[in-house]
């Protein structure tokens, strides 16, 4: 999209090696779709996901027992479904989770008590 961030991703997605995958919840998807929609329109943000989906570069994933450990993270942490969603997709795919910023609220809650998984966040590449 033109931003730092976005070619942080375009250059982590265009030297992705076959062996690598990435992983997306519902929840994230649905993220996503919402913050392009606000960028520029319901018609592009459709148009984007269908990209990301048949580039079938990103797996999808939506088992019951990520929603139960979305739940549990939602229930134990004050941070957004959509996070928690992240953390628990990354947490059952033993995989880093990745938030584009860093948001007050999951910061707060990571100096509260450490996620069991790596976080890694899109500004920190971006500013480099």
């Amino acid at each position: 999209m033109g931003t730092a961030i976005g070619k942080v991703l375009r250059e982590y997605f265009r030297t992705l090696v076959p062996e690598e995958t990435v992983s997306s919840s519902l929840f994230a998807l649905a993220e996503t779709f919402y913050v392009l929609c606000r960028l520029n329109g319901p018609e592009f943000a459709r148009e984007k996901i269908h990209d990301i989906l048949a580039s079938r570069v990103v797996g999808v994933s939506n088992s019951t027992e990520l929603a139960l450990q979305t739940g549990e993270l939602k229930c134990e942490r004050t941070i957004s479904l959509s996070d928690c969603s992240c953390l628990a997709t990354a947490r059952l795919d033993k995989a880093k989770a990745v938030f584009a910023f860093r948001e007050k609220e999951l910061l707060r809650e990571m100096r509260k008590k450490a996620f069991d998984v790596d976080i890694v966040f899109l500004e920190d590449l971006a500013a480099r």
